[in-house]
């Protein structure tokens, strides 16, 4: 493993051998003969001054290069073959405390005839050349490997997140990163080190934007440009998460804890971002954990943070077992890594066999049909009757599935949804099908517009619920005061239109249904979430806080063609269902669309790019009690987030360079 060298150490070393030898070689020649060179007489001592008392202690050792440094050290063992080039005792310099550099006679410069030096080059400075060159191979080296353990890193955390879940590279990722780390000098470098990784690895997970900007606009350089831009900016968690690691790294015994502590402070304080200004928070390590269910249910306490600083954490003691730490360090984070997986997975396991007995106690069911219409290009294209008529296909088909709730996803009916003139066909199909039907659309009011979700029964319109987070660039373009006038210039517009944002985040639907096997209606409250509001967990638990049974999130993504982005999505909705211990029905479009259960599990889904539609009975518990993490949000992140700031403070204002590694 490449490490820092401390040459200045090993200089001093070197010398103070030097100095021993000379002081041996000289006392042995004096014994032996003595008709050998007189030696030069010490420099007078310096008389005592009331400036300077300790001139008269120091007087008697000669303080002179020459009378450290012995000749044969200077020169080199050859004869020398310019003696003018000698130096002598009275042009060296004596320093003193109060007098440093003051030469002891009035000799000049001139004394001394200078001739290239060639092949006469001294001995020390030769050393010097070597070590130079030697340092400029081994930092080149030092670079290429930090270099390939960048993109390692990146290309294992984006082969846990894309279409085929690995989670297993999530845990290796940050070895490569650690190592990285310890080679790196400066935090400058770290910084523009850990913004690559960040580039690299998101652009391999989002590549998926460039498709979906050329579908909305049809311009093949402006989609590139955003893939790159969006790339870009969000590496700078990473840059930030790479610099914040280098000023702990002087702290090698907290290095791994803290630097987990500042991985969760980072995405809790992108998710903070995305909720006040504008960001996109769509990765976070503890999705690609999603199919790990003994490990995820501690997102019930903790969120899905809790799940990335146990993977972060375990992978960076990893990192320590291949580093040249201290083998006590290494036994000790060995040892708590294992305890806290192991206390971990327990929990997990527990929880589990609790809840299996809870639902199946006293359950409440309902008939619940999830429609994937398909109709994405046809809506985009401005088919509309195709669409409505599509629709009016796969409502023929339920009949006789008895079901008593049906789900259309995101973008399911064209126009307005308040005044569409299909309305009343909807209406009509609610009352012979006997079921309460959710459309999402967009609605008009006072001139604005809402990207929305309507329910439906035999009567019309009961109710809605208006999107409250949007799609920046997608739903809206942000800082119009700002940047108004450039878009306007520039001819950019947003690439679905121009909507408001809602302002009802914990609204919930209440709908009375017949439950299976049961003559008597049963109340059903549930959440309604929209496509992007699936990565927010604020609003799950505002929804949940106001008495909701279940989640239900409609969602358009046919945008994302053919690519891991669906599945991506679907992941996050998994934790959703953990943290507030409560089920959650997915439809899509195009795919993937779920039922999730409070443990996590996808019990049933769809196929992706097709039509389709699920008709089942759907089991879970009235939602009644509430998680530590649905009544305290994110406590666990913000704790992380605190101690991580303090700690990279601390190193960089009180810790010196030289505690690092």
């Amino acid at each position: 493993m490449l490490r820092k060298i401390n040459f200045d150490f090993l200089k001093n070393k070197i010398n103070a051998l030097r100095r021993k030898a000379s002081s041996l070689i000289k006392g042995k020649s004096l014994g032996k003969s003595a008709d050998k060179k007189a030696l030069r007489p010490p420099i007078p001592a310096a008389a005592p001054s009331a400036q300077n008392p300790q001139k008269a202690e120091r007087g008697r050792y000669p303080e002179t290069v020459a009378g450290i440094i012995p000749e044969e050290d200077i020169y080199g063992p050859a004869e020398r073959q310019n003696p003018s080039l000698k130096i002598k005792e009275e042009d060296l310099f004596m320093g003193n405390s109060g007098d440093f550099l003051r030469p002891v006679s009035a000799s000049t410069v001139e004394d001394i005839d200078l001739k290239p030096l060639g092949n006469d080059l001294p001995q020390v400075v030769k050393t010097r050349k070597k070590i130079f060159i030697s340092q400029i191979f081994r930092d080149l080296f030092s670079g290429l490997i930090v270099a390939l353990c960048a993109v390692t890193c990146a290309l294992l955390l984006a082969e846990s997140y894309i279409t085929k879940p690995a989670p297993v590279y999530a845990w290796l990722a940050f070895i490569p990163f650690a190592i990285a780390i310890f080679n790196i000098r400066s935090a400058i470098f770290s910084l523009i080190v850990g913004w690559l990784t960040g580039v690299v690895f998101y652009f391999v997970i989002l590549h998926w934007i460039s498709g979906t900007v050329f579908e909305g606009l049809g311009n093949n350089g402006i989609a590139t440009l955003s893939l790159a831009a969006l790339s870009s900016l969000l590496a700078i968690q990473f840059a930030l998460f790479s610099a914040g690691a280098y000023y702990l790294k002087r702290m090698p015994l907290l290095w791994p804890l803290a630097c987990a502590c500042l991985w969760v402070g980072l995405e809790i304080l992108h998710q903070l971002i995305a909720l006040k200004f504008m960001a996109f928070p769509w990765f976070v390590l503890g999705y690609t954990q999603f199919n790990f269910l003994y490990l995820i249910q501690i997102s019930s306490y903790t969120g899905v943070y809790g799940v990335s600083f146990v993977v972060i954490f375990t992978s960076l003691v990893a990192a320590y077992m291949v580093l040249r730490i201290n083998r006590t360090v290494k036994i000790f984070y060995f040892i708590l890594a294992f305890c806290l997986l192991l206390l971990t997975v327990s929990f997990g396991h527990k929880v589990i066999q609790e809840q299996l007995r809870h639902i199946q106690s006293s359950p409440k069911e309902l008939r619940v049909a999830l429609m994937q219409p398909y109709t994405h290009k046809l809506f985009i294209s401005g088919y509309d009757e195709d669409v409505v008529y599509t629709i009016a296909g796969q409502m023929e088909a339920l009949k006789d599935k008895k079901a008593a709730f049906v789900i259309w996803p995101e973008s399911s009916l064209p126009g307005d949804l308040l005044s569409s003139e299909y309305m009343d066909y909807i209406k009509e199909q609610s009352k012979e099908l006997n079921v309460w039907q959710i459309f999402g659309g967009t609605e008009e009011i006072d001139g604005e517009q809402y990207v929305a979700a309507v329910l439906v029964d035999e009567e019309g319109i009961a109710d809605d619920y208006k999107k409250t987070q949007l799609v920046p660039f997608g739903e809206f373009l942000p800082f119009q005061g700002l940047l108004g006038g450039f878009y306007k210039a520039n001819g950019i517009t947003s690439l679905t239109g121009t909507f408001s944002a809602g302002k009802e985040p914990g609204k919930i639907f209440s709908i009375m249904a017949d439950a299976p096997g049961e003559s008597k209606q049963t109340q059903y409250k549930f959440g309604t979430e929209i496509c992007f509001e699936s990565i927010f967990p604020s609003i799950y638990r505002a929804q949940a806080l106001s008495g909701a049974d279940f989640f239900v999130n409609i969602s358009n993504d046919g945008w994302f063609l053919v690519s891991a982005a669906p599945y991506q999505h679907l992941r996050a909705n998994v934790f959703r269902a953990v943290e507030n211990r409560r089920p959650l029905l997915r439809s899509t479009n195009t795919g993937v669309s779920a039922w999730i259960d409070s443990l996590g599990r996808i019990r049933v889904e769809t196929g992706l790019d097709k039509q389709e539609s699920l008709v089942f009975d759907f089991i879970f518990k009235e939602g009644n009690t509430k998680t530590f993490y649905t009544s305290h949000g994110d406590l666990f992140a913000y704790i992380c987030l605190a101690l991580a700031a303090l700690l990279v403070m601390f190193g960089m204002v009180f810790l010196r360079a030289r505690n690092e590694y």
